[in-house]
């Protein structure tokens, strides 16, 4: 009988459950992780933001300088030069109008909205005066006549509005600005007059930008414009603005957007490829970023103060699409690109015709969602069957890497050439998952293992065997001689 007792089989109560379902389960949240991101409007998803800003700012190719496009801006030395603060006056613009129009540009894209009359206080007792001498009489005698004559030329002169309106009809394409009323724009006053013009072709209630009103310029300098077009931008949870909306539904209404609105404007025979481009991923497509300093800057100053005869200013405007905007300090928009800081609100305008006209736009929803949710299914399952089909740890270590990488550079491939933006995390998560789960699996299959052996040693221990007895060696035998002894 076997002296030692035998010990006790004792189960894990950690026992991890299955290896399968778990390595299933793995894959299930990666899948589940792409089809959130898919129905949230596509990459980035909100684990990938920061790595969407690094690659985009970093990595992909930048967009080049453009020939044709060059900023205006109001910034601290026209401000100066001016002796005035910010917003300018009507009188100001108008010579600003003026002078562009002098200059010959192909198109004005003007990042302001002058949703409010000028002041006319002047102008209300001047035609108070004018009435009165109509009443009295004095305006039938030479002198009397003159006078008004001479008043209602100064009132002209200080009419704001007129006079901007004047200025704007002398242009060949300025584009006004508007503003779709959003809870983030509480405090201005909707249209009352009627529509910003023709609205777009598109389907109002499938753009990303929705809004209930939109706030334009007044009549009189609208109706003298060539058009306008919105000045929102979308901006994500975490401050950066990632997609620029090309058009803006209200009311179920599609209306453009300033760079939208310039383009219909600078090339009408492609209205059609335009609208079709500002229909990608709900009108708000992910920008392609501009290198730094990649648009040419004017001051303000220089336009006013130059001689309209001067070769440099005409090498600078003629024939250019041209952007107005302020860009003094403190006074546009805190606009967070992915990598930039402080962007003003205008150069966003300009790239994004740019992007618009040359369709460097990046699509992440619809369809590529899709192809990205099934490219996620595709890494994630190919993981686990090979995982099942491995024999020790480090294949399927190395199957992982090869995939990670392998997914890696086909969403930077994507996304760098034909501008398709698919999930990247939700691989990685669901690689991570069930890389481990496969090794934490093999590790507690290899303990059980190990303690099946142990158990076995000690329940049939080694017998000790005994040497056995050396053979005793034959008699030497005897020799003759000893025989006859």
């Amino acid at each position: 009988m076997d002296s030692h007792p035998a010990e006790p089989i004792r189960r894990d109560a950690r026992r991890l459950p299955s290896p399968a379902l778990s390595r299933w389960q793995g894959a299930c949240v990666g899948i589940a992780l792409a089809v959130v991101t898919a129905a949230l409007g596509g990459a980035p998803g909100f684990l990938e933001r920061s790595l969407y800003d690094q690659a985009v700012s970093r990595l992909l190719p930048a967009v080049p300088p453009s020939e044709d496009l060059v900023l205006v801006e109001v910034d601290d030395r026209a401000l100066a030069a001016l002796g005035e603060r910010w917003p300018l006056s009507r009188a100001t613009w108008a010579r600003v109008f003026h002078a562009l129009a002098s200059q010959r540009p192909a198109a004005v894209a003007v990042d302001v909205v002058f949703d409010q009359p000028g002041p006319r206080d002047a102008l209300e007792l001047g035609e108070d005066i004018l009435a009165e001498l109509e009443r009295s009489g004095l305006m039938a005698l030479p002198a009397g006549a003159a006078l008004a004559a001479d008043l209602e030329e100064r009132l002209r002169t200080r009419d704001g509005d007129a006079r901007l309106a004047e200025a704007l009809s002398e242009g060949h394409g300025v584009i006004l600005g508007a503003a779709a009323l959003t809870h983030d724009v509480p405090v201005m006053q909707p249209l009352e007059d009627g529509a910003l013009g023709t609205p777009l072709a598109l389907p109002a209630p499938a753009l990303r930008l929705q809004a209930q009103e939109v706030a334009a310029s007044i009549a009189p300098l609208r109706m003298a414009a060539r058009g306008s077009g919105t000045l929102n931008m979308l901006v994500d949870g975490d401050g950066v603005i990632r997609r620029y909306p090309y058009a803006v539904g209200v009311k179920g209404q599609s209306w453009p957007s300033l760079a939208l609105a310039t383009a219909l404007h600078l090339t009408p025979e492609r209205a059609e490829p335009l609208r079709a481009l500002a229909a990608v991923d709900h009108g708000a497509p992910l920008m392609r970023l501009p290198a730094p300093n990649w648009l040419p800057r004017l001051s303000l100053a220089d336009v006013l103060h130059a001689d309209p005869r001067s070769v440099g200013l005409d090498l600078a405007l003629r024939d250019k699409t041209v952007f107005v905007g302020v860009t003094a300090t403190g006074l546009h928009g805190q606009s967070t690109l992915p990598g930039q800081v402080a962007v003003p609100g205008v150069e966003i305008h300009a790239f994004a015709l740019d992007n618009l006209r040359s369709g460097r736009l990046m699509r992440s929803s619809g369809w590529v969602a899709l192809l990205g949710v099934w490219e996620t299914a595709v890494v994630l399952l190919g993981f686990v069957v090979l995982c099942r089909r491995a024999r020790t740890l480090g294949a399927v270590l190395r199957s992982a890497l090869a995939l990670l990488a392998l997914h890696t550079a086909l969403v930077a491939w994507l996304a760098a050439d034909p501008g398709w933006l698919i999930p990247l995390v939700p691989a990685w998560v669901g690689l991570v998952w069930v890389l481990l789960v496969d090794a934490a699996s093999r590790a507690e299959e290899l303990g059980r293992q190990r303690g099946a052996l142990r158990r076995l040693f000690i329940r049939y221990p080694q017998a000790s065997v005994e040497p056995a007895p050396a053979a005793r060696e034959p008699p030497p035998a005897r020799t003759d001689a000893m025989r006859q002894d």
